[in-house]
């Protein structure tokens, strides 16, 4: 296999496992929205130490992604991405990463909603304990 086609597989390979770590961190953004439901403090603790390893696999793994762009197209004006990769390719070798990175896309994209949603909810839920015992913040309060 040519030096190319090598870095072509690893890069296919790396989506697949950047595919997997998104899957994984849909699932804990999922219980810790259920565990903020249930008010469970420390679960909600454990859960986020969680989502921050997770997402810094996910991080790792994006900029060997990168590198690996990098040798497969140089480093010239920045055109390093996938998107540029698929461009050049063949059809045929460009259909299976194409797929893979659309499926990647989505995962990312409803990541982000879930966790903006978990957010919500979690400072909904302190404004609310804050409001419950006195301690309201009157933002627009004459000082």
């Amino acid at each position: 296999m040519s030096s190319a086609a090598t870095l072509l597989a690893e890069l296919g390979e790396g989506l697949r496992r950047a595919q997997q770590g998104y899957e994984h961190l849909q699932l804990l953004l999922e219980r810790q929205f259920q565990a903020a439901l249930r008010h469970a403090a420390a679960e909600i603790g454990e859960l986020g130490e969680a989502i921050v390893n997770q997402v810094q696999q996910l991080e790792s793994q994006g900029r060997r992604d990168r590198e690996l762009l990098v040798a497969l197209l140089g480093r010239e004006a920045g055109v390093s991405s996938v998107r540029e990769l698929l461009r050049r390719l063949p059809r045929q070798k460009a259909e299976p990463l194409l797929q893979r990175w659309r499926a990647l896309q989505r995962l990312l994209a409803h990541c982000k909603a879930l966790n903006l949603r978990n957010g919500q909810l979690m400072a909904e839920q302190q404004a609310l304990m804050q409001q419950l015992l006195g301690r309201e913040e009157h933002v627009y309060a004459e000082r």
